[in-house]
């Protein structure tokens, strides 16, 4: 995947109409992963941030900034794309929030050293060939002994790879059933052109830029299927009974 100006403007106006409410009541896979990521995420915070002062980078939507206002932090979004500010910014404004918005790029952030005592990136380090210079940026301008988090699909073998092999089958018994010409093409949950670094080597980015007590885990513990609206809906429903969710 392509990280110009124009493709991440693109992919944002795409999504202006459907991103526009984020549901808190988990009804599909993707609700259920947000509610996770949002509640781990706040307990953590709440421990590192005694000024509540947010940075969040590649904001997209504000999905976490949102939440985190809804819950007294001041928060501030920055992406390199003009349609997701404004985005994330009618977002806020749904929701009667007050946030700083920023139209930026995140290897040249426009503040000053240590203002926020909380940075958190999301789906973003992943579409750098350069992860170090952004992680250096962000950690440049945290407060000393804030808490950086970075939310990133790394390489490595997990139960979302044995759950491509399902999606890759149930995408091409799909197509063949219509003729489709794509019916052998393989589905994998990194696209084309996203950085195949270990977690490990985050890790290492992340210690060479000056954090300590760098940690990397899993917060996402059950994986996308191929499975249908209604599909999505019971495995949802399944995935809440079983786990502590």
């Amino acid at each position: 995947m392509s990280t110009s100006r124009h493709d991440w403007e693109h992919f944002w106006e795409e999504r202006l109409p459907e991103q526009a409410i984020f549901n808190e009541d988990p009804q599909t896979w993707n609700d259920l992963v947000w509610k996770v990521c949002l509640e781990d995420w706040y307990l953590l915070f709440q421990k590192f941030s005694p000024r509540m002062q947010l940075l969040e980078c590649g904001c997209g939507s504000a999905k976490v900034s949102r939440y985190m206002a809804k819950r007294g932090y001041q928060c501030t979004m920055l992406d390199y794309s003009e349609e997701a500010i404004y985005l994330a910014r009618t977002n806020f404004e749904a929701l009667a929030l007050t946030g700083e918005f920023v139209q930026g790029d995140v290897n040249h952030l426009p503040f000053p050293d240590g203002r926020f005592d909380v940075v958190h990136s999301g789906g973003m380090l992943e579409f750098f060939a350069d992860i170090q210079t952004p992680i250096r940026e962000m950690v440049r301008v945290l407060t000393p002994g804030g808490f950086f988090t970075a939310n990133i699909v790394p390489n490595k073998f997990s139960c979302q790879t044995l759950a491509d092999m399902e999606r890759t089958l149930a995408h091409s018994v799909k197509c063949l059933c219509r003729g489709g010409l794509d019916a052998f093409t393989v589905l994998h949950h990194l696209p084309p052109g996203v950085s195949r670094a270990a977690l490990s080597d985050y890790v290492r980015f992340c210690e060479a830029a000056g954090l300590t007590s760098v940690t990397g885990r899993c917060i996402t513990p059950f994986p996308t299927l191929a499975l249908g609206h209604w599909g999505e809906r019971m495995y949802a429903r399944l995935l809440q009974r079983m786990l502590p969710v």
